[in-house]
């Protein structure tokens, strides 16, 4: 992949994770890495040498005063239930997502229990909160892109602005080579979504809690 292309709203795949009061270390750990393993790389460095495989997954960690935060692009885990669980505990975690180029989700979970999600640019929120990130998304989104409008209500609730040249720079970076994603995916470890009856379309319909 071609450093130039890392903006978010470019991208057809990744996967953001943003944990309060966690260090790097930590945010390594939720997700099944080997923190000593890691080293601070550039984004250029860094992908110079990752040789991906069909199962496993690069991380690029950083944080930013009490926030820390991941970044993957490919064969992502951060979306998954078990990872979720872990980043959340005790505190406060917001996950963005994109898979394919079309489906795209904000998660706000907080101690394992999902307190918003909706679809950026979709205008219909599924789990709804007193934060409303979703209408303030929906409404900086009319002069800008929905991704980098839900970034913009990330680093206005975070203070961690999100952005290319972050995410080029040093960040503590590690390969995972075969995550146990049958585990991490299991939901029975983080607690079932609320849904809103009055904004959720009836008959089928996609589950927002992870990416299928």
């Amino acid at each position: 992949m071609a450093v130039e292309s890392w903006s978010l709203s470019q991208s057809g795949q990744f996967c953001l994770t943003l944990s309060a009061g966690k260090t790097a270390e930590n945010t390594l750990a939720a997700y099944g890495a080997d923190a000593s393993e890691a080293r601070y790389l550039t984004s250029e460095e860094f992908f110079r040498t990752y040789k991906p495989t069909a199962t496993s997954a690069a991380l690029r960690v950083g944080s930013f005063r009490k926030w820390s935060f991941c970044i993957e692009f490919e064969n992502c885990i951060g979306f998954m239930p078990g990872i979720q669980r872990k980043l959340s505990q005790d505190t406060e975690a917001f996950l963005l997502s994109r898979a394919g180029n079309a489906y795209t989700v904000l998660d706000y979970t907080v101690d394992g229990e999902v307190a918003e999600s909706f679809e950026p640019g979709n205008g219909v929120t599924r789990v709804p909160s007193s934060h409303d990130f979703a209408g303030k998304a929906e409404r900086l989104a009319e002069s800008s892109d929905s991704i980098t409008a839900t970034l913009e209500i990330l680093a206005e609730y975070t203070g961690l602005h999100v952005t290319t040249a972050l995410l080029n720079g040093p960040l503590l970076s590690v390969v995972i080579p075969n995550p146990d994603r049958k585990t991490l995916m299991r939901n029975d470890s983080i607690r079932p979504e609320r849904v809103d009856p009055s904004q959720t379309p009836r008959g089928l319909g996609r589950h927002l809690g992870s990416i299928p």
